[in-house]
């Protein structure tokens, strides 16, 4: 079929600028998420050719020789996981790391690797709960309540805002 190449060219790219579209309103939902809940944070912040999307409370204290585990965190936000969640875990500053997903097909072997990389998933109450979804159960899995109950306000209150 003649011109088929071009025609998939097309599809393709328009998938493509979708799901880029989708990822960034993601990221600008939990960016609006931390700022209404008066978090400091710090989107896109470069840190040594590395770019989380967002790191808390700030990148001096990331980048801050002295500071404890609990001081500072990562936060990346990825609509679909697949294999990209291993991006992630390159993400490694000596403090806790989230991941943040709506993304209902991640399996039980992928949620226990991140675990083992430390790596604590975040995801809507429904995901959660579901039974359609294998976050049930996962120590490493909590929705987005606990993640700004206990590991903002309980854990870390330096990174709320007064």
């Amino acid at each position: 079929m003649r011109g088929f190449p071009d025609l998939d060219a097309t599809f393709l790219s328009a998938s493509q600028h979708r799901k880029s579209r989708a990822g960034r309103s993601f990221e600008q939902h939990i960016s609006r998420l931390l700022r209404d809940g008066r978090i400091a944070f710090e989107e896109q912040a470069v840190t040594g050719g590395r770019r989380p999307d967002f790191v808390l409370p700030s990148l001096v204290i990331l980048k801050a020789k002295k500071r404890t585990f609990d001081e500072a965190m990562v936060l990346s936000a990825k609509t679909t996981l697949r294999e990209r969640w291993k991006q992630v875990a390159m993400e490694k500053f000596n403090c806790a790391l989230f991941l943040a997903t709506v993304d209902d097909r991640v399996s039980s072997a992928a949620i226990d690797d991140m675990n083992n990389q430390g790596i604590h998933l975040i995801v809507p109450e429904s995901l959660k709960k579901s039974k359609e979804t294998c976050y049930n159960g996962k120590t490493n899995v909590i929705t987005f309540r606990e993640f700004f109950d206990d590991e903002i306000s309980s854990k870390r209150p330096s990174c709320r805002q007064i």
